[in-house]
């Protein structure tokens, strides 16, 4: 293997590492905790961590990325399902772990990148929303804001009952009734 092939392998396997231990020792001790705990966990020097992360907020935005970037992912089937899955999967995935709530709230409203974030979310839920919509699958008027709310809700529901996929689910469900078209 290459000198270089091996130092990108340490490169990747570093960036793993710390935001692994980032996620454990951010459970155990919250957000504020010292970043040379983070290092500590990591087991690597403090210059890596800021070489990959050059201030906490840019870790917490990585974590919160590795969380929500499966659940963004384009679906298939019907219109509904597509909308519910993903408004289910972003509010779990948004509070299911309470470093990613707590990562969510520690980082300044009014930032560039958390708020790019926040428009990616939304982004990835127009079309499903626009296709629910179409197909009259959810009562009509429905906007990015009630789903936004509705993410919201199952996330508190979620964080208050931790692990708990029924109470989650049972959510879903009261939440579907409110949105499905009248009959």
């Amino acid at each position: 293997m290459s000198q270089i092939r091996q130092m990108r392998s340490d490169v990747v396997r570093h960036r793993a590492a710390l935001m692994d231990a980032a996620a454990k020792v951010f459970a155990t001790h919250g957000v504020d905790v010292a970043l040379d705990a983070v290092v500590e966990a990591a087991g690597v020097g403090r210059a890596t961590l800021y070489r990959h992360f050059p201030h906490r907020t840019a870790l917490l935005l990585a974590l919160f990325d590795r969380e929500i970037a499966p659940v963004l992912a384009p679906r298939s089937g019907r219109p509904d399902d597509a909308l519910i899955t993903m408004i289910k999967e972003v509010g779990l995935a948004s509070s299911g772990s309470a470093v990613l709530a707590d990562a969510w709230r520690a980082i300044a409203p009014d930032n560039p990148e958390l708020r790019q974030r926040q428009r990616d979310i939304q982004a990835a839920l127009e079309q499903p929303l626009a296709d629910a919509l179409q197909a009259g699958r959810v009562r009509p008027g429905l906007t990015m804001t009630d789903v936004i709310l509705i993410i919201r809700m199952v996330a508190g529901v979620a964080r208050h009952a931790p692990g708990d996929d029924q109470a989650a689910d049972r959510a879903i469900d009261l939440v579907l009734n409110g949105i499905r078209p009248q009959r």
